[in-house]
């Protein structure tokens, strides 16, 4: 049986589902592999505002919710806001759903019905990615390199001259992709 060593800290989950008995399953079994759920969100909407609230870890999000938002847009709104790690849960795999999903650099995608062995995989690799991404940010907030608008150190860039040399440019937010050249 698959458990994590107790770490509410840093397994936090947000599960945005609009089936209630799906919702309830899912929830039963993160607990069940050592996850602290900290809600259930219904809507885009709705996760919008606990993702505010409660600043999961990582988000599993369902594709097609209630509400005039649905999972992909929510996700490219939270990954904005907040940048939270976002695993969608869905029914669907048809070639435009899976390429909507894709230009949100989610942190993963899964196929209904879910994998306990899938799910605890693709939750501890976005974790893992996520702790080193702070790490980096913390060493560039170290390092005195500018903070971007959304609170989050900006990376150098670099370009190369015709004749070969590499000059920098400007500096680009991690999160939210912010430019600013020069400085």
């Amino acid at each position: 049986m698959i458990k994590n060593p107790a770490n509410p800290a840093e397994k936090r989950i947000l599960i945005v589902e609009d089936e209630g008995l799906v919702a309830i399953t899912l929830e039963e079994t993160l607990k069940r592999i050592g996850y602290s759920v900290v809600g259930i969100a219904m809507s885009g909407e709705e996760a919008l505002a606990l993702t505010g609230n409660h600043r999961p870890d990582v988000i599993l999000m369902d594709i097609h919710l209630q509400g005039d938002m649905d999972g992909i847009e929510a996700a490219q709104k939270i990954k904005g806001q907040y940048g939270t790690p976002v695993i969608f849960l869905t029914a669907y795999s048809d070639d435009e759903t899976i390429m909507r999903v894709v230009q949100t650099e989610s942190s993963g995608y899964l196929v209904k019905p879910i994998n306990t062995r899938e799910l605890f995989a693709s939750i501890e690799s976005a974790l893992y990615k996520k702790r080193k991404l702070n790490s980096f940010m913390e060493q560039q907030a170290a390092a005195n390199r500018p903070i971007c608008p959304c609170s989050t150190p900006m990376i150098q860039t670099f370009s190369t001259t015709k004749t070969g040399e590499i000059i920098p440019v400007g500096w680009v937010c991690p999160s939210c992709h912010h430019f600013v050249q020069g400085i």
